[in-house]
């Protein structure tokens, strides 16, 4: 009969609680739907179960019911905790890992998108224009 080699046992954390899933920076428009209507925002980072929102007007009560909007998100929260310009939403149901994956693959393309536009139209100013040579 042959041992098995002793390995130590090292105990896999449980995490739980509110950071219990990782967040992904985004920094992307967004709206979301409160009781005074719609309004624009900015969405600070997203995980299953929630989101960090930044928003200009103003800000909906802790308790408050929320619907956020974003590239093809839709989802339902309440208003865990607000501070300054910005509150804290916890989702109803946690969302698919693909739904979180998705909207930071459009995050990424959209500043990748804007990197571009700022390099391409940026330029124009300092390097002055663009001459143009008449037809032959």
């Amino acid at each position: 009969m042959s041992a098995l080699p002793s390995q130590p046992i090292i105990p896999t954390p449980h995490v739980t609680g509110r950071r219990a899933n990782p967040r992904v920076r985004l920094y992307i428009p967004a709206t979301v739907l409160l009781l005074q209507g719609k309004q624009n925002c900015l969405l600070d980072d997203l995980s299953q179960a929630g989101a960090r929102v930044t928003l200009a007007g103003r800000l909906p009560g802790v308790g408050a019911g929320v619907v956020l909007c974003a590239t093809g998100l839709d989802v339902f929260g309440t208003v865990i905790w607000s501070q300054g310009t910005r509150f804290g939403i916890q989702f109803e149901e946690a969302l698919p890992l693909h739904d979180v994956v998705n909207v930071r693959h459009h995050a990424d393309a959209r500043a990748s998108q804007e990197a571009a536009n700022t390099r391409r139209h940026g330029r124009s100013p300092l390097q002055g224009r663009t001459r143009l040579r008449p037809f032959s």
